[in-house]
């Protein structure tokens, strides 16, 4: 169970608190997710949701950051109805425009099998500095790390010396993250992405550099 730490020992210090949504259908039925496409929670995401609440119920969060996407703000009201340091005091979901996920354009919703028959969707793992999605409407690698990186600046500038529980997609939290962590887009893709329901936790004093203090941790799931 994570432990309260006290303020004084974070001072000038920003805790985020990543959580990738539980599973949904789309992801039980082995289909590509995105942006524009939303389906609820499976019982197992559900499951998913509360057990990393749970472990996270002794944590007394400042602010609550969702993705517009309901995946995840199902996700996040879960997390919080397991949140034993805040129960006398919710917190509201503040929703980020940003912190959607990666677009994928019209291959969203379709099997994930079909997807990578396309060529253009075969470099996004193989060569992604030529990755081009224009072809199905897609998202670009540059725009997903645009926003990204304007979300880390902003939300430590905003909220200096405090812990926040953030919650998103698996692409756009791991290509924001690890590449706050240094990693190329090259490196990042060739690395799995972070799992349903995981935690994973950084710091930072000025929104440029972190520290990688928990990684797409799941252990309280088996």
């Amino acid at each position: 169970m994570e432990e309260k730490q006290p303020k004084k020992e974070r001072a000038n210090m920003t805790e985020l608190y990543f959580i990738r949504h539980g599973e949904t259908v789309i992801n039980q039925e082995k289909k590509v997710n995105g942006a524009h496409v939303d389906t609820p929670l499976t019982a197992a995401g559900v499951a998913g949701a509360k057990a990393a609440g749970r472990e996270l119920q002794a944590t007394k969060f400042d602010q609550v950051l969702v993705s517009p996407q309901k995946r995840a703000q199902t996700t996040a009201k879960l997390v919080l109805q397991e949140n034993l340091a805040q129960q006398h005091n919710p917190l509201p979901l503040q929703v980020v425009p940003n912190l959607h996920e990666m677009s994928f354009g019209d291959w969203e919703g379709q099997p994930v099998t079909a997807c990578f028959q396309d060529p253009a969707i075969q470099k996004l793992r193989a060569a992604p500095l030529t990755y081009d999605p224009s072809s199905f409407h897609g998202e670009t690698f540059a725009s997903v790390l645009k926003r990204g990186r304007n979300f880390l600046q902003q939300t430590v500038t905003a909220y200096p010396q405090q812990r926040l529980l953030v919650v998103g997609h698996g692409m756009m939290l791991t290509l924001m993250l690890k590449t706050a962590q240094g990693f190329s887009v090259p490196e990042i893709m060739q690395r799995p992405y972070l799992d349903n329901a995981s935690i994973s936790v950084l710091t930072s004093t000025d929104g440029q550099h972190f520290k990688t203090e928990r990684w797409n941790d799941v252990h309280f799931l088996a």
